[in-house]
């Protein structure tokens, strides 16, 4: 089977990758064999790239892009700036609830529960897929999902393989996976 691995940190790509590290970036790299979960987040507080912390919260949050889309260019008019207000808002606390895992919370395997592609998006003329998973914190199920991965994930992630997910420990709802997949 033939796939390419892209770093969620910095981009790069990598075909079957051998090495569970980004050689350019250092970062995590997804495992792609289904053998395990791979290696574990490093103890919080985790230090994220501030590139990644950028596009997760601008260039890749459609909510935030479409409100300051909305706000700064319509400033004149009156329903376009309260309507891209409120969409910028969703789309900064989207990002904080995805950001905030992935530096201050605990990790957990969870497993992954179906991908599937999500038919009702277009994304460059493609439809994203869709990741699902459950994880177990204090004997209580949870879980979580990763909406608009373009890449095909599916043919290196199955149902039933391990991931690592951090969680907020205050709220377990809260969640990401870990290292993200973008």
């Amino acid at each position: 089977m033939n796939f390419y691995v892209t770093c969620p940190w910095c981009k790069s790509q990598f075909y079957q990758p051998s090495h569970s590290n980004c050689p350019n970036c250092g970062g995590s790299l997804p495992v792609s064999d289904g053998s395990g979960a791979g290696t574990p987040p490093p103890p919080a507080p985790r230090e994220l790239p501030k590139s990644f912390i950028r596009a997760t919260k601008y260039y890749n949050n459609v909510n935030t892009m479409i409100g300051i889309i909305f706000t700064v260019p319509f400033f004149w008019s009156i329903i376009f700036p309260i309507i891209g207000i409120f969409l910028w808002r969703k789309g900064l606390r989207d990002a904080k609830n995805e950001l905030d895992p992935l530096m201050e919370g605990a990790h957990i395997q969870g497993e992954v529960t179906s991908i599937y592609v999500d038919g009702s998006k277009k994304i460059n003329g493609k439809s994203p897929r869709v990741i699902e998973f459950t994880y177990v914190v204090g004997g209580r199920p949870y879980r979580g999902d990763v909406p608009n991965l373009m890449d095909p994930i599916d043919l290196w992630k199955k149902p039933g393989d391990k991931i690592w997910v951090v969680y907020m420990r205050d709220n377990p709802e809260i969640s990401s996976v870990w290292p993200p997949m973008k």
